[in-house]
C-alpha cells in the first residue's frame, strides 16, 4: 500500500483542527505513515505519534478561557512576552518518556534557526524540547536553545511542511493549512471574564502588540505557504475555515476539531481511491 504522509501547518490554537483531521482519517481506516509538523502542527503531530491524541482531545474540549490563561508565564520582554516553561511542563505531562526513538510513526519537527535563518528539521532526541522550539512564536514566546542553536517557530521558514513529508518517503501527501482564512474583523469585543488584567490584555477591545504580531505572522505565513505549494503541491490540501480564531483561543477547541473533521470527511473517498 502507498504511504500516506501528513503535513501539519502552524497557527496556534487553530491547530486544534488537526485533531479533527486525524480523527477523520483514523475513522476511515486510512493509515498515516509519516508526519511533519510546524509549530502547533509539531505539537499535535508529536502527541499523535506517541499515541496520546485522545488524551489531549479530552482535555481540550473541556478547556475554558481561564484554563488557557493559567499556562501563560509573562516575563520582562527581552526575547518574548512569555517564557514558555509552562508549555514544557504541560507537554511533559502529556508525553511521558518523550523521545523520538520511542515512537512508531516517523515524525519530523520543523523549526527555524534564529541566527542563520535556516530551516531546521528535528528527528531525534527529546520530542518535548523539539516541539517547544517549534512553537516559539517570534516576539511572543521566547526562543529555545537546543543543540547550541537558538530556535524559533518553524512557520517563519516553512509554515506547511509538505516538502518535508515528501522527503520522508510519502507517496500521498495530505497537508493541513490553518492560515488561509484568517479573519480579524469583529474580534475586538473583550471577554466575559472580568477583573483579570492578563485576560483583558490577551482579549483587547482594540489591537495590541499580540494582535499586531499575530496578524503579521498569519499574513506572512499565508503568502509563504502559497509560494511553497507551487514548489511542492500536496495530493490533498485541507483548509479548514477557522475564521477569527487566534493563536491562544484553545477554549474554542471543540468547534475547531469539528471543522477539521468535517473538511477531511469531504476528501476521504478520494484518498481511498488514490490508495
Amino acid at each position: 500500500m502507498k504511504k500516506v504522509g501528513l503535513a501539519l501547518g502552524g497557527g496556534g490554537a487553530r491547530g486544534c483542527a488537526h485533531i479533527g483531521v486525524i480523527n477523520a482519517l483514523q475513522e476511515a481506516g486510512i493509515p498515516i505513515s509519516c508526519i511533519a509538523g510546524t509549530s502547533i502542527g509539531a505539537a499535535i503531530g508529536g502527541i499523535y505519534a506517541k499515541g496520546k491524541l485522545d488524551e489531549l482531545k479530552s482535555v481540550l474540549i473541556k478547556t475554558r478561557w481561564q484554563d488557557v490563561v493559567k499556562h501563560f508565564d509573562p516575563v520582562i520582554p527581552k526575547q518574548g512576552l512569555f517564557d514558555g516553561k509552562n508549555i514544557i511542563k504541560l507537554l511533559k505531562i502529556i508525553l511521558p518518556n518523550p523521545y523520538f526513538k520511542n515512537i512508531q510513526i516517523p515524525f519530523t519537527v520543523v523549526a527555524t534557526d534564529l541566527l542563520t535563518g535556516k530551516e531546521i528539521h528535528i528527528k531525534d532526541g527529546n520530542i518535548v524540547k523539539a516541539i517547544r522550539a517549534s512553537v516559539a512564536i517570534p516576539g511572543i514566546i521566547t526562543p529555545y536553545k537546543l543543540n547550541n542553536k537558538y530556535l524559533i517557530d518553524g512557520g517563519v521558514t516553512n509554515p506547511l511542511p509538505a516538502n518535508v513529508v515528501k522527503n520522508m518517503g510519502a507517496d500521498i501527501i495530505i497537508a493541513v493549512d490553518l492560515n488561509h482564512s484568517f479573519i480579524k474583523e469583529k474580534r475586538y469585543s473583550g471577554h466575559s471574564i472580568k477583573n483579570n488584567k492578563l485576560v483583558q490584555w490577551l482579549t483587547p477591545k482594540h489591537p495590541n502588540i499580540i494582535d499586531v504580531i499575530e496578524s503579521s505572522l498569519f499574513m506572512m505565513q499565508d503568502q509563504l505557504t502559497q509560494k511553497n505549494l507551487l514548489i511542492c503541491k500536496p495530493d490533498f490540501l485541507i483548509q479548514p475555515d477557522l475564521g477569527t480564531t487566534g493563536i491562544f483561543d484553545f477554549h474554542e477547541a471543540k468547534k475547531l476539531i469539528k471543522e477539521g473533521y468535517d473538511q477531511t470527511k469531504k476528501i476521504i473517498k478520494l484518498v481511498k481511491d488514490k490508495l
